[in-house]
């Protein structure tokens, strides 16, 4: 019985925390402001140094995305040409408030965010933020490029505060309150499973709702195509002509919509690297190291093993053996 509870140990994903309640109250300003650079993204404090703060922040890597658990007493920052000249990647950011209340300023213009609402933003925005009363809050954050995958337009959202006390913005604050209860005991095998349908339930809320500016019939015809490959992604014969049959637009013009994307890469190399994602994600779970390389290559849509390992050496340089050594030792570290 230790023996597995040895065992399971190892498999825990470790959670990173701070509280300010470690410093010394003079020194818990600046100790806050350099942890929400590097929790969140860049940012500069602009409230007063003296003032005491009590605040902590707790995080959880899931892959290549980031749940964020924060609470903080008064305080207000801002992001400008070189807090964003220091961000590293580019990301959007869902911040979903629990209690308290948190103004926001988009290009001059003011949001208040209430209690029970969630907002976008993205992290090339000048922005700022001032939290007048005790606020506590969960963030997610997402690489833009995950996030235009599943939200082609994403960029319509940015600053528009959506009420997640009802319909699928419930749904969706149901979900994120329940992983900030669930997360930080969970394994690392059990969360691996969490990332993929968070980022789907959050996508298919932003789907219902109005945004400033309706999305063009190619955006949302991208949309819908992507949804229907990813659907679909398990099945090798998945072709770019099947697509455009079943979707009943020309072959043409499904090369036309992702030549036209902002990333720039055909239908097929869109799949490839989609089943390729899915795939490292397997290889990396301890949950499937019963099962070969090859047969969790053929479940996403692979049938061509040598293949297979091309396109993930020209990717991270490394063998799927060696790849799936790395991360499996990672998990056990």
């Amino acid at each position: 019985m230790q023996e597995r509870g040895a065992a399971e140990a190892h498999l825990r994903n470790p959670v990173a925390a701070w509280s300010s309640t470690a410093h010394p109250i003079r020194e818990r300003h600046e100790a806050w402001a350099q942890v929400l650079s590097e929790y969140f993204l860049p940012w500069t404090l602009s409230s007063p140094a003296q003032a005491p703060i009590c605040a902590s922040v707790r995080q959880l890597a899931l892959d290549d995305c980031r749940f964020i658990q924060c609470a903080s007493d008064p305080v207000s920052g801002f992001r400008t040409a070189r807090e964003i000249g220091r961000t590293n990647g580019d990301f959007y950011n869902v911040l979903y408030v629990l209690s308290g209340m948190e103004l926001l300023k988009f290009q001059g213009r003011d949001v208040p965010l209430a209690a029970g609402h969630f907002i976008l933003w993205d992290s090339g925005r000048r922005m700022e933020f001032a939290v007048r009363q005790r606020l506590e809050k969960l963030t997610l954050v997402i690489p833009e490029r995950q996030m235009r995958n599943l939200l082609p337009n994403a960029q319509d959202y940015v600053g528009v505060p959506i009420d997640g006390t009802h319909g699928m913005g419930r749904l969706l604050t149901g979900h994120l309150r329940s992983m900030r209860r669930e997360i930080w005991s969970m394994s690392s095998s059990d969360l691996a499973h969490v990332r993929s349908p968070t980022l789907e339930l959050l996508a298919r809320t932003y789907d219902t709702v109005p945004c400033r500016r309706r999305p063009s019939v190619r955006a949302e015809t991208l949309r819908r195509i992507r949804t229907y490959i990813l659907d679909h992604l398990p099945e090798p014969e998945l072709t770019p002509q099947r697509i455009a049959k079943d979707n009943r637009i020309s072959l043409r013009y499904l090369h036309l919509l992702f030549g036209d994307d902002d990333e720039g890469v055909s239908v097929s190399a869109w799949i490839r690297a989609q089943r390729l994602e899915r795939c490292m994600q397997d290889l990396s779970n301890p949950v499937f190291t019963h099962q070969s390389i090859t047969q969790i290559a053929y479940r996403w849509g692979f049938n061509d093993l040598g293949h297979f390992g091309k396109l993930l050496r020209r990717k991270i340089g490394a063998s799927p053996r060696e790849f799936r050594r790395s991360r499996l030792q990672q998990s056990r570290d």
